[in-house]
């Protein structure tokens, strides 16, 4: 399986789709308008831009080098600019009511950066974890928020080949860490007896409830359940998830984890009725051929998986739902993808086009196109309202 970017958390920027006037693949002069702003890192330029209506338009700052990767962050209002020694922060920039054109401003980039070698930056709980030189630093995402002051607090545990994940944050400080071999719940910094073997770290993705890790070809999930009376301990519950027995790489909407399988399958995963997760339909379903790129809207984590030539969107139990057809077949290093609140944006650098999708009803369409001034985009993110845990369970 070729290596492929997820993007349901690797996108950034201010999001507006009004209701569409057809359900049609074409844009017509009778649909309403509509505005969206999109965060766009380039190829061949440490640039960051916002792109509205097209045009780049650069921020004050830039990325520490060309060719930056952009993660959103699990609410949709801040994003991490990783570069190969550098991660930098930059939070979404609110306008308020009534600002005129003039007064439009653009996001900035946060003071606050993290150095180093062998960096990796996921999403857990409230802050950016950010693995660098062997060790886990937490970056709140409200201390990057306009007029905070940015701050990162290192763990203390080092020696590590994955970044933490942070179970409980109130008197104490409870993380699920990659060390020695082995996935460790740490409390304050000091290891527990909650343990399991994970040689080598394939994935992991967090919501509210559990954390889900693809460890050397299988997969787990780790749950902190609160005790049921005041005073007493809460306790650790980590359970192998049955009929996955392949690397996975794991992202997380709505309450629900979707991975992409070393063997060319999406696996989704559920809370069940006894409060554990289990796989949908017991087993996987194929991904469409020749993939570019994957990822999961943020309000029900509909599937959409990019080829060179469409868009293809699966619901949960593996039914395509939509195909939506590009104007032009183009090659997977042209095209990069940002998805959202039931939208999908697609660049493709090679003819310089935007489409924006969206869902009208119960369909995506090609809500409409614009003409990009750029052509070497490397990563796009799309800031917006990211609400958890409103999935609805029933099938």
């Amino acid at each position: 399986m070729k290596s492929l970017p997820i993007f349901v958390g690797m996108t950034t920027a201010a999001l507006l789709l009004t209701g569409c006037g057809s359900s049609s693949n074409s844009t017509t002069a009778t649909e309403e308008e509509h505005a969206h702003s999109a965060l766009i890192s380039q190829a061949n330029t440490t640039a960051l831009s916002v792109l509205e209506e097209g045009t780049a338009e650069n921020l004050e700052d830039a990325a520490a080098a060309n060719g930056a990767q952009l993660l959103l962050a699990a609410n949709g209002e801040a994003a991490a600019i990783i570069t190969a020694g550098s991660v930098q922060f930059v939070a979404a920039h609110h306008e308020e009511e009534g600002a005129s054109e003039e007064e439009h401003e653009l996001p900035e980039v946060s003071t606050l950066s993290v150095t180093g070698t062998n960096i990796e930056v996921a999403n857990t709980n409230g802050h950016f974890s950010v693995l660098v030189d062997g060790a886990t630093q937490l970056v709140p995402y409200e201390s990057l928020e306009e007029g905070a002051t940015p701050e990162a607090e290192d763990l203390g545990i080092g020696s590590e080949n994955y970044p933490a994940l942070l179970l409980e944050e109130g008197d104490e400080l409870v993380a699920l860490a990659f060390t020695g071999g082995n996935a460790v719940v740490y409390e304050d910094a000091t290891p527990t007896a909650d343990t399991k073997t994970c040689t080598s770290v394939d994935s992991a993705a967090q919501n509210e409830e559990f954390v889900v890790v693809s460890c050397a070809g299988s997969s787990f999930s780790v749950k902190l359940e609160e005790p049921a009376t005041e005073g007493a301990e809460h306790t650790i519950e980590i359970a192998d998830i049955a009929n996955i027995s392949t690397a996975v790489e794991w992202s997380t909407r709505a309450d629900v984890f979707v991975g992409l399988g070393a063997d060319d399958k999406f696996y989704v995963v559920e809370e069940n009725a006894s409060e554990a997760l289990e796989l949908e339909g017991g087993a996987g379903f194929a991904a469409s051929a020749d993939m570019c790129a994957w990822g999961i809207d943020s309000a029900n984590a509909d599937i959409f998986a990019l080829t060179a030539s469409a868009l293809t969107v699966y619901n949960h139990e593996g039914e395509v739902q939509d195909t939506i057809v590009l104007d032009t077949t183009s090659s997977c290093d042209d095209l990069k993808m940002a998805t959202a609140s039931q939208a999908v944006f697609v660049i493709d650098n090679a003819s310089q086009t935007l489409y924006e999708i969206d869902k009208e009803a119960v369909s995506y369409h090609i809500h409409g196109r614009e003409d990009v001034s750029v052509n070497d985009v490397a990563s796009i993110v799309s800031f917006h309202e990211i609400e958890e845990g409103d999935h609805d369970h029933s099938h």
